[in-house]
């Protein structure tokens, strides 16, 4: 039995794709770990589509209906695959001097956008302007060359995007990060020759698996235990955020979270219980607040949220979902005390007042500690009442 070329191809670079996101897990709860999770499963569904798309076209009787949907996939969402890569390009930039970069983006937007709804049209009312089956066999429509000519200059023109504001990418990571637009630049170049094997998702799939090596399983800036930021990470992106304020005048907030009775937890239910915990309350972080803001583990059983919420109700609004949502998915769930949940201290930057990030920082930390106080405080109140209700 003789297999085909495009079938080992495309066998392996599945395989790769799903092994990366396997072990990207760690990571998955930061900008970072999302992103590179939208080029892994963008490519995968990309490359499960051109297979579906082979089978289909290999026995037109019977199977027409897969290349139909294959090929519709590929053609509607191979912009979309690029554009997520230069999404998690740009998390690896400075967050200054964008608006060259700026450009970049809306222009590489637009083309995804203008595709997606150009190829859906054509589809939809029959032009046949890309592609069409015809007898069972596939066709290139009129514009099919046009179509592939701009998806080549948008794949270069990622590369040219790297190449230009390279200097804005950190130093640490700039081979590695190169190595995506350039890859994948390669396989399209090489599909061009090789027309029976589809070397662009080849080119992304090597293209990702540097990164995994290179960044995604080392990134210093991670907390290991739960896949948000760690004490690095959130300085990093603190001192960003106080610069980006006093330079343009945007303010921006930033909340302290600790786990109350965090020692109760270790000492009664076991350290196992007390890291699952750790691992819910970023969770729950990361659910309300959402990937736009910066989340972090500050150290031991404290959380930091840099976010762009710039409204006392706002803030109060989301720390009282924080709160709801630790006594339904923590306290209730376990069977655990009342007293189980976390202090909270916040602040609304004032770039008036100019404060350095630790500054800044070190004064929503002891706004969180005279809370803790106050809640430590009425738990020790309760515990009192209740002894006293008890011996009565």
């Amino acid at each position: 039995m003789v297999v085909e070329g495009w079938v080992v191809l495309n066998f392996f670079c599945g395989l790769l794709l799903v092994l990366l996101l396997v072990f990207q897990r760690s990571t998955s709860r930061i900008t970072t770990g999302k992103r590179y999770s939208a080029i892994l499963i963008m490519t995968l569904v990309l490359l499960a589509s051109e297979t579906v798309g082979r089978i289909g076209e290999a026995h037109p009787d019977n199977l027409l209906f897969l290349a139909q949907i294959g090929y519709f996939m590929i053609f509607l969402l191979d912009p979309v695959d690029i554009l997520f890569a230069l999404t998690y390009i740009d998390c690896w930039m400075d967050k200054e001097k964008r608006f060259g970069r700026n450009v970049f983006s809306y222009c590489f937007q637009a083309f995804a956008f203008v595709n997606i709804a150009m190829v859906t049209i054509s589809e939809v009312l029959d032009l046949k302007l890309f592609y069409y089956f015809e007898d069972g066999l596939y066709y290139r429509g009129p514009y099919f060359m046009v179509r592939a000519v701009l998806m080549m200059i948008f794949i270069m023109l990622l590369t040219v995007y790297v190449l230009i504001f390279r200097k804005n990418i950190y130093k640490e990571y700039r081979n590695a990060i190169l190595m995506l637009p350039i890859l994948s630049f390669v396989g399209a170049v090489l599909q061009i020759f090789l027309a029976n094997m589809d070397m662009t998702y080849a080119g992304i799939s090597v293209g990702c698996l540097i990164l995994f090596f290179s960044l995604q399983s080392r990134d210093i800036n991670v907390d290991y235990l739960t896949g948000v930021l760690n004490r690095r990470g959130l300085d990093i992106r603190l001192e960003e955020k106080v610069k980006q304020s006093i330079s343009n005048g945007n303010r921006f907030s930033a909340i302290m979270m600790d786990v109350d009775h965090f020692k109760e937890i270790n000492d009664h239910y076991g350290h196992r219980a007390g890291d699952d915990t750790i691992r819910d309350v970023a969770c729950i972080l990361v659910d309300i607040f959402g990937v736009r803001s910066h989340i972090g583990r500050f150290g031991g059983d404290e959380f930091c949220i840099v976010t762009g919420m710039t409204e006392k109700e706002e803030l109060e609004a989301k720390i009282d979902l924080v709160h709801k949502a630790i006594k339904r998915d923590i306290k209730e769930k376990n069977g655990w005390p009342e007293m189980i949940d976390v202090s909270c201290g916040y602040s609304i930057y004032d770039p008036d007042r100019a404060l350095s990030a630790q500054e800044f920082q070190e004064n929503i930390d002891k706004l969180m500690y005279e809370e803790k106080q106050r809640h430590h405080l009425n738990d020790r109140r309760k515990t009192e009442r209740n002894d006293n209700e008890g011996t009565d």
